[in-house]
């Protein structure tokens, strides 16, 4: 971006909203100003398509000098409020936007449409979740396993709308750190953004390994090569080059992200409806019907609050768990949101592709479980594979056909973490809360210093801990509930908020106020009923490894990142 000295004359190349926002030597009207111009550029090129004014590249339009003094030239598909106009005129801006965020080698950077989004979401969140879920889940429920995937679909679809709300308000990349700086202000962003960073980037890793495993239990069943835990392994080397393919994936770009999302979304919806209409052949054609199986598999659970004291045995109680269990296969939506500055207005596209994606996968999900259930609730709790869904077919093709459908879904998911955690960090960065250059770019747009920081965690907390995934999801855990309730908080602050950023959005008193009540009722509930003795117990003793990520996670790395920002901000 170029800013001349004269204030009588600005010039804004490349615009970037987060930075004229964050930037203290520009006038909060003028950067209100160029935000808003660039927004409406966004948008008429959204519902006009293309404007042809330089081939393969969208241009806003723009003010021309005559004569050396600014006239506005500004065509009807961008109209400013009156209090625009004036801070137009008051500074004689010649503004110039071209909204078209370039890389440093000016090439042009494609953005997300809706459908990508969409895309993406169930990359995010369509999993191993759904393969390796169902087995325990009617463990728990027995024959009420469909309800318990109903309930958690029911509340996913809440904490996704309340989501998909924020991101009316806030339109910058990092979703729940964005939120609640909006809401609250650096001393609360600052906690939740760096701990998101973080567990985001160690949940990838979770991701990765699995993948990792599952490829090599499936492909090599004879070998024992997904069970070593050594440093220098198959495992590990298979790893370094997973990792280094979702890079080459990464490194070219939004374009390549787009395929990438399109096929393996494609990819593993195509595998569950096989599994969905094959089971459902079988059982019209050959008359099955095994659902009273789940009963024998049923066993039901104590709960206890936070792992700690023990309630009882009852059927709310076995609910409440397998709605927590079942939760697991809905997460991810959550991370949409981390780079809302790769897609075409943010604003509009989120809040109607997040509750989309929540609905299709939820059917996808209630229906795949059912065909499980009648198919054979008994084999899938009883099998030890990995892909316990595929337990339940008999015929080995489509036992084939799922189990690829797993691996191409797991596949999906780290590529969908691989693109979201590093906009966390560039987030931060533009934030001025972590050093900026984590948010430098290469000519295809991609932060690839942020990349490199996210896949060295992706590697090192897997790596150090010999792929024990237990520890690491435990971080997870604990930083999703954090979320869950902090960002239902702040979209109630940001809806009562009349800032200059929200005082144009339309307000609504359902998914602005009872919505985020709702889920932080919900968040709370669930979040003293998960047994958190998993992650702080062994057999032996205390965990001292999972206490001590969660000491470096959620109490020294933000530490140092307030350090940080007090220090190079000035503020005290």
């Amino acid at each position: 971006m170029f800013l001349s000295a004269d204030v009588s004359c600005i010039e804004i190349v490349d615009i970037n909203c987060s930075e004229l926002r964050n930037d203290r030597r520009i006038p909060p009207q003028l950067a209100l100003f160029c935000t808003n111009a660039a927004n409406k550029a966004e948008s008429a090129v959204t519902s006009h398509g293309q404007l042809p004014i330089m081939a393969n590249r969208r241009w806003a339009p723009h003010t021309r000098r005559q004569s050396g003094r600014a006239t506005s030239t500004c065509s009807s598909l961008m109209r400013f409020s009156a209090s625009e106009s004036r801070a137009h005129s008051r500074f004689e801006c010649y503004t110039l936007v071209r909204w078209s965020i370039r890389g440093q080698g000016g090439r042009a950077i494609s953005k997300l449409g809706f459908w990508s989004v969409v895309m993406l979401g169930i990359n995010s969140i369509i999993g191993a979740g759904i393969f390796m879920t169902p087995g325990e889940v009617i463990k728990i429920a027995g024959p009420f396993a469909p309800i318990a995937y109903t309930l958690a679909g029911i509340f996913a679809a809440v904490l996704a709308i309340v989501f998909a709300t924020a991101a009316k308000y806030v339109k910058t990349n990092g979703s729940s750190y964005a939120y609640t700086t909006a809401a609250f202000g650096h001393r609360i962003g600052i906690y939740v953004g760096v701990t998101h960073a973080i567990t985001a980037s160690i949940a990838w890793g979770v991701l990765a390994s699995s993948f990792v495993s599952t490829l090599l239990r499936v492909a090599f069943p004879e070998k024992i090569w997904a069970d070593n835990d050594e440093l220098i392994s198959v495992k590990t080397l298979t790893f370094l080059v997973f990792i280094a393919v979702l890079l080459a994936i990464n490194i070219f770009g939004n374009l390549v992200i787009r395929w990438a999302n399109g096929i393996s979304a494609l990819g593993k919806i195509f595998a569950l409806s096989v599994f969905i209409a094959g089971g459902l052949w079988t059982i019209i054609t050959q008359h099955v019907n095994n659902y009273v199986t789940s009963r024998s598999a049923y066993q039901p659970t104590t709960y206890s609050l936070l792992g700690v004291t023990e309630i009882g045995k009852s059927t709310a109680a076995s609910m409440t768990l397998a709605t927590i269990v079942a939760l697991y296969a809905f997460t991810g939506f959550e991370s949409i949101a981390n780079a809302a500055e790769e897609m075409n207005t943010p604003d509009r596209t989120l809040p109607k592709a997040i509750p989309l994606t929540i609905l299709t996968v939820g059917v996808i999900y209630i229906l795949a479980l059912v065909v499980a259930m009648l198919l054979g609730s008994d084999k899938i709790v009883a099998t030890n594979h990995t892909v316990k869904l595929a337990a339940a077919v008999g015929n080995n093709t489509f036992r084939t056909i799922i189990v690829v459908g797993a691996l191409v879904s797991m596949f999906g998911i780290n590529v969908a973490a691989s693109f979201g955690a590093p906009r966390l960090w560039t987030a931060l960065s533009d934030g001025r809360i972590l050093p900026t250059r984590l948010s430098s770019k290469n000519r295809f747009g991609v932060p690839i210093v942020a990349f490199g920081i996210t896949a060295f965690l992706t590697l090192a907390f897997p790596l150090s801990l010999r792929f024990d995934s237990l520890n690491l999801t435990g971080l997870a855990v604990i930083a999703r509930f954090i979320q869950f309730i902090i960002v239902p908080i702040a979209l109630f602050a940001l809806a009562r908020s009349r800032t200059t950023n929200s005082v144009y959005v339309k307000r609504n008193v359902f998914t602005d106020k009872v919505l985020p009540i709702t889920a932080v009722v919900v968040s709370a509930g669930l979040m003293v009923s998960f047994d958190y003795r998993s992650i702080f117990l062994t057999r032996g003793g205390p965990n001292y490894f999972s206490i001590s990520l969660i000491a470096i996670t959620f109490i020294g790395i933000p530490a140092v990142a307030y350090l940080h920002y007090y220090r190079t901000s000035g503020i005290k």
